[in-house]
């Protein structure tokens, strides 16, 4: 047998390492310790710190304006009140720095700088307690005087921002050794809700009736359903939609929204149609504008006091409600969270109101074809950016996963169901009438485009009453679909009578059943299957993008 000197050696050591008493190593290990607690090693280069997912939802809750009051015998800041004011936080979108002011209302959206600016951190914070200090701004040092620790507590615990949150603490004066008795100095701050759209937009009688109607409703759902879930219908459930007349389109010749021919067979004309013609009806009851361009995002409070306190106060209704968490749906909380920022309006958004304003880029597309586009992309984002969470109008809970689509219970046709990321209520939210109606004005941007670059290729005429487009070489079909009263067969007599696209209340409730049967009946097989409000439910996540 042949030994190598490496061999040899590495063999010699580890049998003399075997013979050494155990007490030797742990002897040498207790000294490392030893070592190491009196004399720590001092903290090397900075590296660069992001939050956790953890600290970022943390900060999303506390991002926003907090009505606050002193309690307590000791109570009191100079110059404020001892009620009456207001905390405004602010937490970068990947950040861990807390920043903020307090002061009152007035002060606080006006020219003066606020008497007390607020620095923390959420390193290592937590909901049971979270550290901040108080500036006083009219100290020479403008170091802090105050050290504040609070408790934070949601109604909703786990599902952020849908319901109201409280910050309870102590306040305690630098200036005072922590070997004095404590003082009776606490404070108690509740976050304002986000103010919703139909709060600062109001709708006419005349037109929310119609929205809420239980006709428009289901109407409106049930349009969308049968193009979107057309596809995946099994064909049993294809003739029986055929049955009461809601086929997406001409018989045998359906023009679905999401399938593999989705922009060749015109159903991008549909959308755009049915649309125009609900801005038409509309627009006879109320004066609706259009967006003239897109809501910019929110601005840091570092950068804007004013501008950040007017955004949260959403005067307009355009500003973007902050995102919720939907439980044991981590990536549907990830898009909307991306969704709703200020990257994801600069990636996306941004980049669509652009291109669909360029006439270069509209005259490659036929109408269905910029219609299919504009729907499955920008349009779907735009009801989920500007989506408040849903909940129950019988009691204000909020619903993560949006209401069951075939559930028609009374409560859910009450005028505070406008849930955005639905269909059944989308309409009805005051916002969806605006960025509608950028959309349709798009469609004009795409007609001057044709007129620039194929002149006399697209031709006006009226359809439906409404100014449309006779079919050619860049506009696919001339019969848009409304629905049985366009392109219906077995038509009941109520239905055939009727001069609206509203038509009988119980044939739509019939045909929702039809489209979502399959669902219903494998709820009980997919109850950890997550389930996402309607135009969440095609959401696709670019991680190299949106996870930031």
């Amino acid at each position: 047998m042949t030994v190598s000197r490496r061999g040899f050696m590495a063999g010699l050591a580890l049998t003399g390492a075997a013979a050494l008493p155990v007490a030797y190593y742990t002897h040498r290990h207790l000294a490392r310790l030893r070592e190491d607690e009196e004399h720590p090693a001092t903290p090397g280069e900075a590296t660069l710190d992001l939050a956790a997912t953890e600290a970022m939802r943390l900060g999303d809750r506390l991002r926003g304006i907090w009505d606050l009051r002193l309690l307590g015998a000791d109570a009191g800041l100079p110059g404020l009140p001892l009620e009456g004011l207001e905390l405004v936080l602010d937490v970068a979108p990947r950040g861990l720095g807390l920043i903020g002011y307090l002061d009152t209302p007035e002060r606080l959206r006006g020219p003066q700088e606020p008497r007390f600016r607020l620095l923390g951190d959420l390193v290592g914070a937590r909901s049971a307690r979270i550290r901040w200090r108080l500036v006083d701004g009219n100290t020479a040092s403008m170091t802090p005087s105050y050290d504040c620790s609070a408790v934070f507590d949601e109604v909703w615990d786990n599902l952020a921002n849908a319901g109201d949150g409280t910050l309870s603490g102590r306040i305690e004066r630098l200036v005072r050794s922590p070997l004095q008795a404590q003082e009776d100095f606490r404070f108690v701050a509740v976050k304002r809700p986000f103010p919703l759209a139909r709060e600062r937009i109001g709708l006419n009688e005349r037109l929310l009736a119609w929205l809420i109607s239980p006709q428009h409703r289901l109407f409106h759902q049930l349009w969308h359903a049968s193009r979107d879930k057309w596809h995946r219908l099994s064909e049993k459930q294809r003739n029986a939609l055929r049955g009461v007349g809601w086929q997406p389109g001409p018989l045998d010749r359906e023009r679905d929204a999401r399938g593999r021919h989705k922009d060749r067979n015109a159903s991008g004309i549909d959308f755009f149609f049915m649309h125009r013609h609900m801005l038409h009806t509309a627009r006879s009851m109320q004066d609706l504008p259009s967006w003239r361009r897109l809501p910019l995002p929110g601005v840091p409070l570092a950068h804007d006091r004013v501008g950040f306190l007017r955004y949260f106060d959403n005067p307009d209704g355009c500003s973007v409600p902050p995102a919720w968490v939907a439980v044991d749906d981590d990536e549907y909380t990830e898009w909307l969270r991306g969704l709703k920022s200020a990257e994801g309006y600069h990636a996306n958004f941004l980049v669509w109101e652009s291109q669909y304003q360029d006439p270069e880029y509209l005259a490659k597309l036929t109408l269905g074809q910029f219609g299919s586009e504009m729907e499955l992309g920008m349009h779907d984002w735009l009801h989920m950016r500007w989506a408040s969470v849903t909940r129950d109008p019988s009691n204000g809970a909020p619903v993560m996963s949006d209401r069951v689509p075939s559930d028609f219970s009374p409560r859910w046709f009450r005028p505070e169901n406008d849930f955005l990321g639905d269909p059944f209520s989308s309409h009805v939210n005051p916002v969806f009438w605006s960025f509608h109606g950028w959309i349709d004005d798009r469609i004009e941007d795409w007609y001057r485009a044709h007129e620039r670059f194929h002149p006399g290729e697209v031709q006006r005429r009226e359809v439906e009453g409404i100014q449309w487009f006779a079919p050619g070489r860049w506009v696919e079909v001339g019969d848009p679909w409304l629905g049985p009263a366009t392109h219906g067969c077995g038509l009941s007599d109520v239905q055939a009578s009727s001069n609206s696209v509203e038509l009988d209340v119980e044939t739509m409730k019939l045909a929702l059943r039809i489209i979502f049967s399959e669902e219903d009946q494998l709820s009980g097989w997919l109850k950890r299957a997550p389930r996402r409000p309607w135009y969440a439910r095609n959401l696709k996540l670019a991680r190299d993008q949106l996870r930031r």
